[in-house]
């Protein structure tokens, strides 16, 4: 029985292929989806990573459907297109929502479409999530129903995002609380009036959510019809985020099936790991992509034996004492605008990138770096703890850091906001009004707040840092690709919920008793406006691109410039990093037009603390084939 057979039969019929980004995730899920199929299991291999890395590894096209891959009878692939799934909803449901909002709150039939519409934008979290629990369901009864698959094989995004993804359940019951506390007005009414109530369109669609969110919550826990294969490598700051990612899972009480140590000889020991089935693949010559390089991972694809010899320390490349020449410290620092944001997929170094950048930043100006990346890495690119506040680094005294939780700064608004609805209607309740229903309802409207809204109200408070002076430079580390992208569209959708929020907030009774709340609101507003104008200034806003010399990399890269421009952003530069493992014929230059190209050396650990960050980026080498020549204007 070969390796990958065995970890094939350890795994249930539903696998989530988790990760850091850049460790090998779509690799694994591919070949592992194809293997399934040769043994003549129906197998999908499907993909929620908004970067869509798998139709390059597969080297074959993937659309929203699932559609047979040619060269692996059997398999067929699929990514997940979110704007897809939302109109299809919308399609299904729109007018059962708008039902809904009519008969539990005091909007307008004008204002009940554009409440609708701004509810949902930008899920990609909940559209994922409805699919995958369609996908679970059809595969929970033995045998599987016609036509299901017998395997599913999930590449999910990176770290953070997935663990929002698996979170979901409990974020969407809330959602159809409000909406239930809402229908439950009219079955009130019509049961006062009628003396009986029957079931309407609105009371099936709530049901049917309930069914879905419960029957995902009940697959992901169940290690029997669903497990975690955790993919990592042996650098060390994977393997402290792979630890605490397994810890996280456990919590989540998603069982971890397995791990596997993708570009290395051994495991590298992680004592949170213990206990868990590994394997190991050795790093290929070539990029395992399409057919035959699928078929090589398998191939390369060994168990560790229990009692193995624990791994080595990856071989240190020392950079002694590097100094930069003060051109090249210039070049680095027209990278830099007053929002400076290092893009790129998950596992290419864009945190580390951001950290040198902001130490060049900050021989000159007060500086900011933060991260928005659910997945924190500053601390480690650092080597001391970051906390979510201003936290100064040692040895550079106009240098601070900050690990943003997102998802902490807006449940912040939201609980002042339900303290102060409690507050409004506890006045209510003295002057004898019953108005539990409306209570109830009020209390949850931020439920409808469009998810990834809490991370570009993070953004806006890191704006602030610019607008009120506090710093002159900010640098931000976001989350990969995709969600990168949603960060920099939302503005515009945050905009519209806050102002349609603000309306209904209006409609209640004494809504002035809301007034900090609602300052709030109008301050985030303004906040967004502001954003919103900094993020199209390129003059001001600079987007730097990290990539690698790797085909699905590269191809990632490509398609990131297009989109940041596509959304009004500018790119100010690309790093190459681990320039070095790139012949020098072979060096790329996926975005051609960037103002300037700088390639940078790979070191192994990578760098992690000042001075080792700073002797880094000394090492740097201008690319002079880029655009360099027009370095002081960005290319558009």
């Amino acid at each position: 029985m070969t390796a990958a057979d065995a970890l094939l039969d350890a795994l249930p019929r539903t696998t989530l292929v988790v990760g850091k980004g850049g460790v090998g995730k779509t690799t694994c899920a591919a070949a592992l989806a194809i293997r399934a199929a040769e043994r003549g299991d129906a197998t999908l291999v499907l993909t929620t990573d908004p970067a869509r890395a798998l139709p390059d590894v597969l080297d074959h096209p993937v659309g929203a459907t699932p559609a047979p891959v040619a060269h692996a009878p059997g398999l067929q692939a699929q990514a997940l297109d979110t704007v897809a799934l939302r109109a299809d909803f919308l399609a299904r449901w729109g007018d059962v929502l708008r039902d809904i909002l009519d008969r539990g709150t005091y909007l307008d039939e004008a204002d009940i479409a554009p409440m609708v519409e701004t509810a949902l934008p930008g899920g990609d979290e909940i559209f994922a999530a409805l699919e995958l629990a369609r996908l679970l369901a059809d595969g929970a009864s033995a045998p599987p129903a016609q036509g299901a698959h017998r395997r599913l094989f999930v590449d999910t995004a990176p770290t953070g995002h997935t663990l929002r993804l698996l979170e979901l359940p409990a974020t969407f019951r809330a959602l159809v609380r409000l909406l239930d506390a809402m229908q439950d007005k009219h079955r009130y009414m019509v049961r006062t009036l009628t003396r009986g109530y029957r079931a309407d369109a609105a009371d099936a669609f709530l049901t049917e959510m309930a069914v879905l969110v419960t029957a995902l919550d009940d697959s992901l826990r169940d290690p029997r019809r669903c497990a975690a294969l955790m993919v990592a490598n042996p650098q060390p700051l994977v393997v402290e985020e792979t630890s605490r990612y397994v810890a996280a899972l456990r919590a989540l009480e998603v069982h971890v099936a397995a791990i596997v140590w993708n570009n290395a000889n051994v495991p590298c020991p992680a004592e949170a790991l213990h206990g868990i089935p590994a394997f190991t693949v050795a790093r290929l010559a070539e990029w395992p992509t399409g057919s035959d390089g699928l078929h090589r991972w398998l191939a390369a694809l060994r168990p560790v034996r229990s009692g193995a010899p624990a791994a080595a320390a990856p071989e240190i490349q020392s950079l002694g004492a590097t100094h930069a020449s003060p051109a090249i410290r210039d070049d680095r620092r027209r990278l830099l605008r007053s929002l400076t944001i290092v893009a790129g997929k998950g596992g290419v170094g864009k945190t580390t990138v951001a950290c040198a950048l902001a130490l060049d930043a900050a021989s000159d100006h007060r500086t900011l770096i933060v991260s928005t990346d659910p997945a924190p890495s500053v601390a480690d690119a650092f080597g001391q703890p970051i906390a979510d506040a201003d936290t100064p680094i040692p040895g550079v005294p106009v240098l601070f850091a900050r690990q943003m939780d997102a998802t902490a700064a807006f449940a912040r608004l939201r609980d002042e906001y339900a303290a102060n609805v409690d507050a409004l209607f506890a006045t209510f309740g003295a002057r004898g009004v019953d108005l539990a229903a409306d209570r109830a309802i009020a209390r949850d409207l931020l439920a409808l707040a469009p998810p990834g809204i809490d991370e570009v109200y993070a953004l806006s408070l890191i704006a602030d840092a610019l607008f009120d002076g506090r710093f002159e430079t900010v640098v931000v580390d976001p989350a990969p690709t995709g969600h990168l992208l949603r960060m920099l569209e939302m503005p515009q959708l945050a905009l519209a919920w806050t102002h349609q929020l603000m309306r209904l907030m209006l409609k209640y009774r004494d809504a002035t008793g809301l007034g900090e709340t609602a300052k709030e609101l109008l301050e985030f507003s303004k906040r967004l406006r502001a954003l919103e104008t900094l993020l199209m200034d390129a003059d001001r806003c600079g987007v730097v691109l990290v990539t690698l010399h790797e085909p699905v990399v590269l191809a990632e890269t490509e398609r990131l410039a297009r989109e940041v421009r596509a959304r009004g952003a500018h790119v100010s530069g690309l790093v190459l990093n681990r320039a070095d493992n790139a012949p020098d014929h072979a060096r790329p230059l996926p975005v051609p037009d960037a103002p300037m190209h700088f390639e940078a050396p790979a070191v192994m650990p990578p760098p992690a603390g000042v001075s080792a960050l700073a002797r880094w980026a000394a090492t740097w080498r201008l690319d002079e084939r880029g655009g360099v020549g027009r370095r002081n204007h960005d290319v558009r």
